[in-house]
Formats: C-alpha cells, sequence, structure tokens
C-alpha cells in the first residue's frame, strides 16, 4: 500500500481541510516529515492507520477525541485517503464519532453527535459502506489487521531501544505478541497438564490393582510370602490366584455333589415320616370319632328335652302374634285418647287467638271494601284501554270476516249453480241413465225382461250419479264454508257491540267506584293508616283458618271418643278369645303361656341346635364307621428312629452348605480381585507407554532438558536469530563493519529457562560486550538495525506481504553528524526502488539531507502541513 493522497480535517491539530500530496513526494525514495515537537507529526501516521482500519496507532491516542478543538462549527471531523496497491487506485473516506456544536443551540442541546462511518470506492467504481465492512476489505486488501499494520509500518518514538535492552522475559512477551507463539506455551501447558493427567490415571489404576491385593485375605505360607515386598509382582501374583481359583472350583464341584446326595436322602427320610404321620393321624382321628360319639349319645336327653321345649316355643309363638294384636288396639286406643287431649288444648288456644282477630273481622267487609275501591278503580280504567285495543283488534277482524264472507258466498253460489243444471240434466235423460245398468244376460231393472233388443242411448255430456254427487258435495261445502264465514262475522259484530257496551259500563263503574270511594267511613281510615293491605289480609286469612282449625278438631274429638267407646268393646272381645286359645293349646293357666313365653326368643337358636345335633349325630357315626373300615387290620407305627436319622442327615447337610458357600466366597473374591487385577493391569500398561512418550515431551518443551530451553523459547529463539542476522545487513553498514549482534548462548541463570540475551560483537576488539556498553549513536544505530529487521520478519511470516510505505518516529538526535549520514544512507537502501520510508523527527540536520518534506508548522488557531 502506498499513500498518494492524504486529507485531514478538524482532526487533530489540522482545524481545516488539509491536502498532503504524497505523489510530489515521488513514488519511492526517502521523504522527511519535520515540524516542531507536538505540531502533529505523528498524527499524519495516526490518520493514514484510521482511514485504513478505524484505529489509531498510539497507545495514548483515542478516536473518539479527535476532533479538532479549533475547527469551526461548520467544519467536519474527517479523513481521507487515496492510495495505490498492486497497481489498483483505491478511494477512503472515514470518520469518528464526535460531538460538534450546533450552530443555533445553546444549553444541554448545544451539541450533536455525528456517528462513525467510513465509505470505500474500488477500482471499478464499486462502493463498500459501513464502518465495519470497509474494515473488513481492507484486511482482504492488504492481508493484515490494523495491529499488524502498525508494527510493520512504524517504527514508534520511545521503541528503538526497548528491544535492544529488554530482559528475556520482556522480548518474550514482545515476541509473543508479534509473532502469535502463545500457542507454543499452549501446547507446554497442555503437555504439561496431559502428563499429570496420564501419572494420575497411572496411580489409579495402580492403587486399585493394589487394593484388590489386599482385599483377598488368604493365609497360605506362599500367598503371605508374595505380599510381604513393597512393591508386588503382579505378574506372579496372577498366576498364583488363576492355579488357587482352579482348586477352589474343583473343591466347589464336589461339595456341591455331596450337599444333592444329602439332599436326596433327606427327601427320602421325609417321605417315609410323611407316611408314618399321615397312618397315625388316622388313628387319632378314629380315637376322636369314637369318642364324639360317646359324647353325642351323652347328650340324647337333652335332646329329647330341647325337642319339647321348641314344640312349647311354637305354640306359644302363633299366641304371641295374636295378643300382639290386641296389644296394639289398647296402644292405638291410649294414643287416641292422647290425641283427644291435646286436640282439646289446641281448640282452647285457637279460641283465644280468634277472639284478639275477631274485630277485624267485624269490620272485614268496609276495611276489603275501602282496599277494593281504590284498586277495582285502577283495574277498571286498565281494563277500559285494553278493551279499546281489544276493539280495535276486533274491528279489523270484522273487515277481514266480511271480505272472506262475501268470497266464499261466490263461490258457493257458483258451485250450486253448476249443480243444480248438472241436476236438472241427470233428470231429464234418467231412462239413459237407467239404460246405462242393463247388462246382457241380467234382467232389466225397469221391465225385469233378459232380452234387451234396443237399449236406450244418453248424450255424452250428461254427469253420472257419482260425478253429480261430488258436485252436490262441493256445493254444500261451498254452503257450509259460506255459513261458517258469516258466523264468523256475525260473532265480530256481536264482539264489536260488546266491547263498545264493556267501555260504557267501564266508564259508568268507575265514576260510582269513585263516589263510593268519597263516602268511606272515618274509623276505616283510622285503620287503614296502622295497617297495610297484607297484614289486614293476613288477619282475615288466620281468622279464617282458626275457626276452620276448630270445627275440624272439634270433629275429630267426636269421632275419637266414638271410636273409643267401639275400639273398648273390641279388645274386651279380643281378650276372651285369646284366653280360650291358651287352654285349648294345652296351657293350664296364662301364667304357664307367659312362662312358655321365654322361649320365643330363642326358638330359633333352638331350632338349629337341635338340628345340628342331628347332623352331627350322623355324621360322627358315618366318620367312625369309614375309619374302622380303613384301618382294618393296621397299627399305629413309632416314628422316632426316622426322626433322629433325619436330624443326623441336616447337620450333616449345614455342614457342607457352609463349608460351600465358604468356598464360593472365596471362589468370588478370588475372581473379582484377579478380573480387577487383570482389568486395572491393562490400563496400568496401556497408560505406562503413553505416558512415556507424554512425559519425554513433556520434559522436552518445559524445559527439563540439558539446555534448560522451552519449547516457546526454542521458536522465539529461531525468531530471534533471523531478526538479528536482517539488523545485522543494516548494523554493519551503518559501523563500517565494526558491530554485529549476536544472540547469548549461556544461560544467565540457571533458575530461569530462557536465552534471548543480546550481545554485541565488536571487531575492533575481537570480543563479544553487552550492548549496554554502546555509546548513545551505537545505540541507536543499533535499535534501529534491529527494530528493521524486526519489521522484516514480521512481513516474511505474514505471508510475505507488501510494506510499500514505512515511518519511523524521532530518535536521530543522538547521532553525530558521520552517523546520520550512515543511518541516512541505510534508509536509502532500505527504501530502494519501490518503497517510500518517512522519517518523523525535528532534527535539523535531516532537513538539508532529505530532500523530500512534508513540513508541519504550528500557530496559535492549529497546524498546517505542505509538501516541500
Amino acid at each position: 500500500m502506498k499513500p498518494e493522497k492524504l486529507i485531514l480535517c478538524g482532526w487533530g491539530p489540522y482545524k481545516e481541510e488539509t491536502i498532503i500530496d504524497f505523489e510530489k513526494l515521488n513514488t519511492s525514495g526517502l521523504f522527511l516529515v519535520t515540524g516542531q515537537t507536538g505540531a502533529g507529526k505523528t498524527t499524519i501516521f495516526d490518520a493514514i492507520a484510521y482511514a485504513l482500519y478505524g484505529i489509531m496507532s498510539g497507545g495514548m491516542r483515542e478516536k473518539g477525541t479527535v476532533r479538532s478543538d479549533f475547527a469551526d462549527v461548520d467544519t467536519k471531523t474527517y479523513v481521507e485517503l487515496y492510495m495505490q496497491h498492486k497497481k489498483q487506485q483505491y478511494h477512503i473516506v472515514r470518520n469518528p464519532e464526535y460531538l460538534r456544536p450546533k450552530k443555533r443551540k445553546s444549553g444541554e442541546n448545544a451539541y450533536t453527535r455525528e456517528k462513525e462511518n467510513a465509505v470505500l470506492t474500488m477500482p471499478d467504481g464499486s462502493i463498500v459502506a459501513g464502518n465495519q465492512d470497509v474494515t473488513d476489505k481492507i484486511k482482504e486488501l492488504l492481508q493484515m489487521d490494523g495491529k499488524q499494520f502498525c508494527q510493520i509500518s512504524m517504527i514508534a518514538q520511545g521503541e528503538f531501544s526497548k528491544m535492544l535492552f529488554a530482559d528475556s522475559k520482556e522480548k518474550n512477551a514482545i515476541f509473543r505478541e508479534l509473532f502469535g507463539t502463545g500457542i507454543y506455551e499452549k501446547v507446554q501447558v497442555e503437555l504439561k497438564r496431559r502428563s499429570a493427567v496420564l501419572y494420575d490415571e497411572y496411580k489409579q489404576f495402580k492403587n486399585k490393582m493394589e487394593e484388590d491385593v489386599h482385599l483377598l485375605s488368604l493365609q497360605d505360607e506362599e500367598w503371605l510370602a508374595m505380599i510381604s515386598s513393597d512393591h508386588f509382582d503382579f505378574g506372579q501374583i496372577e498366576e498364583y490366584l488363576k492355579k488357587r481359583l482352579s482348586a477352589g472350583h474343583q473343591f466347589e464341584i464336589e461339595k456341591r455333589q455331596m450337599e444333592e446326595k444329602l439332599e436326596t436322602q433327606l427327601l427320602t427320610l421325609q417321605k417315609e415320616i410323611e407316611t408314618v404321620r399321615q397312618l397315625n393321624a388316622r388313628f387319632m382321628e378314629l380315637e376322636k370319632a369314637e369318642q364324639r360319639v360317646k359324647e353325642l349319645e351323652a347328650q340324647k336327653t337333652w335332646a329329647v328335652k330341647q325337642k319339647e321345649r321348641i314344640t312349647y316355643a311354637q305354640k306359644v309363638r302363633v299366641l304371641a302374634l295374636e295378643e300382639q294384636v290386641i296389644h296394639t288396639n289398647e296402644k292405638n286406643m291410649t294414643e287416641m285418647s292422647e290425641q283427644n287431649k291435646r286436640l282439646l288444648t289446641e281448640v282452647s288456644e285457637d279460641k283465644r287467638q280468634a277472639e284478639t282477630l275477631k274485630n277485624t273481622v267485624v269490620w272485614k267487609k268496609e276495611i276489603q271494601k275501602a282496599f277494593e275501591y281504590a284498586e277495582q278503580i285502577a283495574e277498571t280504567r286498565e281494563q277500559s284501554k285494553n278493551n279499546s285495543q281489544l276493539l280495535v283488534q276486533v274491528q279489523k277482524k270484522l273487515r277481514e270476516a266480511r271480505e272472506d264472507y262475501e268470497q266464499a258466498q261466490q263461490l258457493a253460489e257458483g258451485k250450486c249453480r253448476l249443480y243444480e243444471q248438472a241436476d236438472i240434466r241427470y233428470k231429464k235423460a234418467v231412462i239413459g241413465i237407467a239404460a246405462r245398468m242393463i247388462k246382457e244376460g241380467e234382467p232389466c231393472p225397469v221391465c225385469g225382461s233378459l232380452q234387451h233388443p234396443q237399449v236406450a242411448q244418453i248424450s255424452e255430456d250428461i254427469p253420472d250419479e257419482k260425478q253429480l254427487e261430488n258436485w252436490k258435495k262441493e256445493a254444500e261445502q261451498a254452503q257450509k264454508n259460506a255459513a261458517q264465514l258469516y258466523e264468523q262475522a256475525l260473532a265480530f259484530v256481536n264482539e264489536e257491540k260488546q266491547y263498545i257496551k264493556n267501555m260504557q259500563e267501564l266508564d259508568t263503574e268507575i265514576y260510582l267506584l269513585e263516589e263510593k270511594q268519597q263516602k268511606t267511613d272515618s274509623f276505616v281510615i283510622d285503620y287503614l293508616k296502622s295497617h297495610s293491605r297484607n297484614s289486614f289480609e293476613q288477619e282475615c286469612t288466620s281468622y279464617l283458618k282458626l275457626e276452620t282449625a276448630i270445627g275440624e278438631k272439634c270433629k275429630q274429638i267426636t269421632q275419637n271418643e266414638i271410636l273409643l267407646a267401639e275400639k273398648q268393646k273390641e279388645i274386651e272381645e279380643q281378650r276372651r278369645i285369646f284366653i280360650r286359645k291358651i287352654q285349648e293349646s294345652g296351657f293350664e293357666s296364662r301364667a304357664d303361656y307367659e312362662s312358655a313365653a321365654s322361649f320365643i326368643e330363642h326358638l330359633g337358636q333352638m331350632e338349629k341346635e337341635y338340628e345340628s345335633y342331628q347332623k352331627e349325630c350322623a355324621a360322627a357315626k358315618e366318620v367312625q364307621t369309614h375309619l374302622s373300615q380303613t384301618l382294618y387290620g393296621l397299627e399305629r407305627q413309632d416314628e422316632t428312629v426316622l426322626q433322629e436319622q433325619l436330624g443326623r442327615k441336616q447337620q450333616d447337610r449345614r455342614a457342607c452348605q457352609e463349608e460351600l458357600g465358604a468356598i464360593r466366597l472365596l471362589n468370588s473374591q478370588i475372581q473379582r480381585s484377579l478380573e480387577g487385577i487383570q482389568i486395572n493391569g491393562k490400563h496400568v500398561d496401556k497408560i505406562r507407554q503413553e505416558y512415556g512418550v507424554v512425559k519425554d515431551l513433556d520434559d522436552l518443551a518445559n524445559g527439563n532438558n540439558a539446555r534448560r530451553l522451552v519449547f516457546e523459547q526454542f521458536v522465539l529463539a529461531g525468531y530471534f536469530e533471523k531478526i538479528l542476522q536482517a539488523a545485522n545487513l543494516r548494523l554493519t553498514k551503518m559501523t563500517d563493519g565494526r558491530y554485529e549482534l549476536l544472540r547469548s548462548r549461556q544461560v544467565s541463570d540457571g533458575r530461569r529457562k530462557d536465552n534471548l540475551e543480546i550481545m554485541v560483537m565488536d571487531y575492533y576488539t575481537g570480543r563479544q560486550r553487552s550492548v549496554k556498553t554502546l555509546s548513545g549513536g551505537e545505540t541507536f544505530k543499533a535499535s534501529l538495525a534491529l527494530a528493521l529487521g524486526m519489521s522484516d520478519c514480521i512481513q516474511a511470516e505474514n505471508g510475505g506481504m507488501e510494506v510499500e510505505t514505512l515511518f519511523i518516529d524521532e530518535g536521530f538526535g543522538a547521532l553525530d553528524e558521520e552517523s546520520l549520514d550512515q543511518a541516512c544512507n541505510t534508509l536509502m537502501m532500505l527504501a530502494g526502488k519501490n518503497r517510500m520510508v518517512g522519517i518523523i523527527s525535528h532534527v535539523a540536520q535531516l532537513r538539508e539531507r532529505i530532500g523530500h518534506q512534508i513540513v508541519v508548522e504550528k500557530h496559535n488557531n492549529g497546524s498546517t502541513a505542505r509538501v516541500v
């Protein structure tokens, strides 16, 4: 990238539009940016960097603060760059975000904000707009970002000697940032982490194998000898456990066979014992059956008496039902008598209450009339209104009925005329009609002859009887419909008259009611003042209810007295009959009957007990007979010997099971430990191999080697030597071959793992010495050479990117005449034919040596720049 023209407006010290035409400086060679300190020399490079990437080159400058304090209100703040890249022309306009005063505002609204923006015009005339889009496009074109551009294209003020005198730690930080070697440090960290992880995994699996060994509690001498050492021979342990497990499985098989044999013997003994038990149980059942039969025979007397008690109880139950009817009648008489007493009390209370309401009833009609007059007047007026509405409706219906009647009457008259005319034609042709009825072979309806030589004929328009009958019916129906409609119309006429009459009567009624209302007595009006219509109606209703209730209750009392007398006679007759039935049932007296009555309560239970006894006797005898026949010729057996044999076999089986459980548990423990050792052993072998490789890489990368050099420093040392080689190309010329920069081969501190210190070879003395021993001018030459070497290496490492413009900021003030000439000659050679090198300096001697200049002049109201 070569700048052709730079325009600054309202930018830093440049208050107005300032044009810097780089084409006047030629397209290659050395040029000088000169002016007073603080005039704005470095601002030119800042503006180029901002135009390209929207950033500032100096860490102390921020793009939000670049608007010129000297700029007028109307002046905008922006940079505009015309540049050439790979023989193509580009144009960029970019402005930062800034506040500028408004033209006619004051106070808090006196400023307005301009938003940051950028526009890039491509060689083909196409436009890329937007701050980030333009920046991304520039990165694509120049193949570097803004940070890389500032590092490569600007050797900034104060940076000359920084790298020369920096210690190894500072160099590491600088190179890591310039060459992006932080990834190698990450590799070191990852190798160390991976090595530690693998070692932890190795220890974990090794510990698990040791735990599997310690879990076994084997007591033989061979095992104890193997685990007595601090370090286990897991191969030997694995072989021993396999041998021990095989022997354990064989022993387990033998014990399992012994257990199965004992199980078979136990099963045989248990079957024999069960057979003996079943036989003896049958003999015990026979003895119990015989004993039960004897016990039931002993209860025979009880059964006879129980049967007698059941018979008495059944008779008493029948008599008790009849007696219950008598008791029910007596209870009803008692209740009826109590009802009469209660009714007499209620009648007395009702009469007392009726007396308090008597005056209201006496004046009932007058009071009702007083209430009713007003209601009747309102109702009559409402009736008159409704009657008037109904009259209108009836008059409308009357009109419609008259129209319907007239139409029906006309229709009926037409039907009648049709029928009458047809009837006349029919009567005139009656002989012809009779002739229609004559059939050959049948007697004539007139003369009775079977021969019909000449039958009378009739014209075709004469109707037959059926058709004539239909016309007659239609005429009669039409007359009937007309008559019905006439009756309806007549009814509406009567209704109309009635509604007119009703209206007259209602008007008269309203007049009379109003006249009666005016004649109401004063005492009735006083009553109305203290009572409402509802309370009056309630008192009247209550009085009527009381009168009705008194009458009904008195009537009920009379009826009850009659019934009581009748019931008394009925009960006495029932008692005489009941006494007779007691005697007929075999009871000598009522006392005997009442004594036997206690059996009724237990009759059901006695019947069940007696029936159960009968069934049990039959069942016991049947069981006794069956068992006697089954056990005929057999004897009881003794199971003691068999039980003793069974006990000994069970003890043998338990002992066998305990031994079998112990060996199974031991085999399981050995199997588990063996599997754990084998599985974890495979992991240990695999991890050991990987750990060996990773650990070697970790030691190599992190400085655990003879040279104590870590991976990143090794890479940085390679970059550093390339920088020194590039720097020595310039330093040798600037010092007439006296000095050469070398990387120290000695480790300065045994605890540090780097060796990026710089030594200088002085060919006048033939010895190496520290760069700190160089004079001021010599230091500048070495620093400039080192900075240019760094710039060359950075370009090479970034894909061979082209840097066609380079700025060097200050640092020439410490050079003598000869050194200044040497530095200028070196920079001119650096510029060559295709590169522009700009020196930013206020040193007066440079103005005489460098013909192409950008002169920046500082004034009280800002700075200006011009190309010389």
